[in-house]
C-alpha cells in the first residue's frame, strides 16, 4: 500500500535525518521501529503521516504519488491515516464529541451522530464521557492526549502510526490501547510504531524496520 522511493528527510534540527530510503509497507503487517535515534524514528513516523515533507524522493499511497507542493492535495490521504504522537492535535473550535465524529460527518453526510463502536468504548475506558462537550483547550494535557488517541483509532485508518504510546497516553492506559488494537481488523491496515514496551513489541510486531545512522538497514520477518 505504501512505497517510499529514494525518500530523504532532513533532521529537522533534532535528528540525523533519513537518507534515500527505499521501502515498501504491506497491508496486514505491523512494523516495529528499531533505531539508534529516537528522533529519527519520530521524523520517520511524522513523514509517513505527511506532517513532514521530504527533501527528495517519492511517497506513494495505494499507487498515488503524493504531491507535497500543495497541502490541499494531501487532505484526502490524511483522512486515511491515524497518527498518535507528539504532533497530533484536535480542531480547537470544535468539542471533543465533534472531533471524534468528524470523519463520520464526512462519510455519512449527517450532522446528528452519536459516538458508538470503538469511539464509545474508548470514551468509557479513557473516562472521557464527562469531557465530550468541552473544547480541547479546556482539557488537561493528559486527557487531551487520550481524546486524540480515541479519535485516531475511531477513524478506522488504513495506516496507523504510534509514537511511544506508553509515554503518550501513559502506562496505565496501555492495556486499553493494546486490547483495542487487538480488536481492530489489522489485516486490513498497516501499523507502524516505536515503543520501549517489550510486551507491546512481542504482542503485535510482525516485522521490524531498522534505521541506523539515518539509513535503512533491514526489514526483518
Amino acid at each position: 500500500m505504501i512505497e517510499l522511493i529514494d525518500f530523504t528527510l532532513s533532521g529537522d534540527g533534532i535528528g540525523k535525518g533519513l537518507k534515500g530510503l527505499n521501502l515498501t509497507l504491506h497491508v496486514g503487517d505491523v512494523y516495529a521501529l528499531d533505531t539508534d535515534s529516537s528522533a529519527d524514528a519520530v521524523i520517520f513516523l511524522k513523514a509517513l503521516a505527511t506532517l513532514l515533507y521530504p527533501v527528495q524522493g517519492l511517497y506513494r499511497f495505494r499507487g498515488e504519488t503524493l504531491d507535497f507542493s500543495d497541502y490541499r492535495t494531501l487532505l484526502p490521504i490524511k483522512k486515511k491515516i491515524g497518527y498518535i504522537g507528539s504532533d497530533a492535535a484536535m480542531i480547537s473550535n470544535m468539542s471533543i464529541r465533534e472531533n471524534l465524529l468528524l470523519m463520520r460527518y464526512y462519510k455519512e453526510n449527517l450532522l446528528q451522530l452519536t459516538t458508538d463502536g470503538i469511539a464509545e468504548t474508548l470514551c468509557v475506558q479513557f473516562q472521557l464521557k464527562e469531557s465530550l462537550d468541552m473544547r480541547p483547550g479546556a482539557l488537561t494535557p493528559s486527557t487531551l492526549r487520550l481524546a486524540i488517541t480515541a479519535r485516531e483509532l475511531a477513524k478506522s485508518p488504513e495506516l496507523l502510526l504510534l509514537e511511544y504510546p506508553e509515554n503518550y497516553i501513559g502506562q496505565v492506559h496501555l492495556d486499553t490501547l493494546s486490547d483495542t488494537l487487538e480488536s481492530m481488523p489489522l489485516f486490513q491496515m498497516i501499523v507502524v510504531f516505536i515503543s520501549s514496551d517489550q510486551h507491546l513489541m512481542e504482542r503485535f510486531a510482525t516485522k521490524h524496520i531498522s534505521i541506523i545512522n539515518g539509513n535503512l538497514v533491514m526489514d526483518i520477518l
